[in-house]
Order: C-alpha cells, then sequence, then structure tokens
C-alpha cells in the first residue's frame, strides 16, 4: 500500500512517539488536576512544550517528504487540530496562569492525535493537495477556527458543571480547582472571539481562492452551508450579551451544541468522505 508513513521507518516512529507525548501529558495534567501530585505540577508544562516541538518536528519531515502536502484530508486536519488545540491552550495559560483547566483540552487534543495516528497509517496517500499563500491561510485560519470552538465547548461544560454545584451548594473537586464563573466566562468570550476571528478569515480567503481557481469548490455544498450559520452565530453571540442582556448560561448551552455538532461532522467525514470540500475539477 502507497502509505507516507509505512514507507518511511523514522517519520512512523516519530509519529508514535507524538501519540506517546500526548498520552503522557494528559496523565499529568490528570493527576496534578484529581489527586494534586507534586511530580505531575513540576513537570507536566515541560512536558507539554515538549510535545509541542515533536509534534512541530513532526509536521515539517511530513510534508517535507517530496510530494506529501498537508491537504483537506480530514486524517490531515486532525493531528493539525490536536496541534492548534495545544497552542491555543498553551497559551491560555501563559496569559492566564491558570493550568487547572488543561486536562480537560489535552484530552481532546490527545484523542484527535490518535484517531490521526491511525488513520493515517492505515490510509493510502489519496486526496487532493494544495499549495499556494491564499489556500494556506484558509487551511489554517480554518483548523484554528475549530480549535476555538472546541475550546469554548469545553469552556462552557466546565462552566455549566460549576454552575450546577455552586448553585446545588456541593463544594466538590470542581469548585475546588476550576477557576471561578468569571474568569471561566471571559475565557469562553475570548474562545468565541478568537473563533469568529479566524473563521472571518477562512471565509475570505475561501472566497478569494474559490475565484483564483474558478470555481471548483460548490459553494451550496452543506458543510459550506454549515460553516457559514456558524460563523454567523458566533459573530451574534460577542453581541448578545451587551444588546440584549442574554445570560453567559443560556450561551454556554449553545456553544456546546456547536462543538459536538462540528465534532460530530469531522468524525463522520474521517470516515466517509476524504476530504472537507466537494470538489469538481
Amino acid at each position: 500500500m502507497n502509505n507516507i508513513l509505512l514507507n518511511n521507518l523514522p517519520l512512523l516512529v516519530l509519529n508514535q512517539i507524538v501519540s506517546l507525548l500526548y498520552l503522557v501529558t494528559t496523565f499529568l495534567y490528570g493527576a496534578h488536576f484529581f489527586s494534586d501530585i507534586e511530580f505531575a505540577k513540576q513537570y507536566k508544562r515541560p512536558l507539554l512544550s515538549l510535545t509541542l516541538v515533536t509534534h512541530v518536528l513532526y509536521l515539517g519531515l511530513l510534508t517535507s517528504i517530496e510530494g506529501y502536502k498537508i491537504s483537506y484530508s480530514t486524517v490531515n486536519l486532525m493531528t493539525m487540530v490536536a496541534l492548534t488545540l495545544t497552542i491555543i491552550y498553551l497559551f491560555i495559560e501563559f496569559t492566564t496562569k491558570s493550568d487547572k483547566t488543561g486536562f480537560f483540552v489535552i484530552s481532546f487534543a490527545s484523542g484527535a492525535q490518535l484517531i490521526s495516528s491511525v488513520l493515517t497509517s492505515l490510509t493510502p496517500n489519496t486526496g487532493t493537495a494544495f499549495s499556494g499563500i491564499g489556500i494556506g491561510v484558509h487551511l489554517i485560519t480554518t483548523i484554528f477556527g475549530f480549535s476555538s470552538i472546541a475550546i469554548a465547548g469545553l469552556y462552557s461544560i466546565l462552566y455549566l458543571l460549576l454552575f450546577r454545584q455552586i448553585e446545588q451548594n456541593r463544594f466538590e473537586l470542581l469548585f475546588q480547582r476550576l477557576p471561578n464563573l468569571e474568569v471561566l466566562e471571559r475565557l469562553i468570550m475570548h474562545a468565541v472571539a478568537f473563533g469568529f476571528l479566524f473563521l472571518s478569515i477562512t471565509l475570505f480567503a475561501g472566497v478569494v481562492e474559490q475565484h483564483a481557481i474558478k470555481g471548483t469548490v460548490t459553494i451550496l455544498e452543506p458543510k459550506l452551508i454549515t460553516l457559514v450559520i456558524i460563523w454567523l452565530i458566533y459573530g451574534a453571540s460577542i453581541f448578545i450579551k451587551p444588546i440584549i442582556g442574554w445570560d453567559i448560561k443560556h450561551m454556554a448551552y449553545l456553544f456546546i451544541f456547536l462543538f459536538v455538532f462540528v465534532t460530530a461532522l469531522i468524525v463522520l467525514m474521517t470516515f466517509f468522505s476524504p476530504t472537507f470540500h466537494t470538489l469538481s475539477f
């Protein structure tokens, strides 16, 4: 089988190391969050940084091989989602000085990387590869946009769980370890703002590229329409609270629904569709 990993042993080994590093990092973040283990607290951030560097090295080697390019393949998208999720989380950890939500974000990134590793080693090198600045911007911002949607959804879940505990006067583990509701609300809205920004760039770059390649993408396909609807909802949600006063609790349900819906869409595409877009050359 013409497979990029099976035909290159060092690349295959590096692919497995990246997945292993994600799992170990997730374990350390979980050990610190649930059991407050000092060893995990001390080494989790350095290991997360090592995981990121190794992941970038893997993608660099993967794309340096002649004839292989990151494409619209959903298998490729999964590993890029893992990378961008981790980058965004690490930025949040450094800027907010809060490392209490890492287990939940890194767990999701680990799952995406594991699925990508398995499927990349099992599938032949098929799918259309693209090159050029415009399509590169479109692809990268799409992935960062989804990662922002994922983080907004994950933080919304944590917000509602903590809200319920406080409402019921149950001051348990989540109350003791998570940031307070005000901090979680700010994290949610920051993720939504980032998501809206990245999706705006995605759509703009897509329109420019569509014009450049003379309409090879079907603009009325359901997946593209879904992306536009999510972009509109995210844009509107930024102004809903200051204008009509809709509280973050109800908005959290909406962000969780969008997160679950987009995740399910990507998982289904992984198994039933080789690319995000339907191309008509």
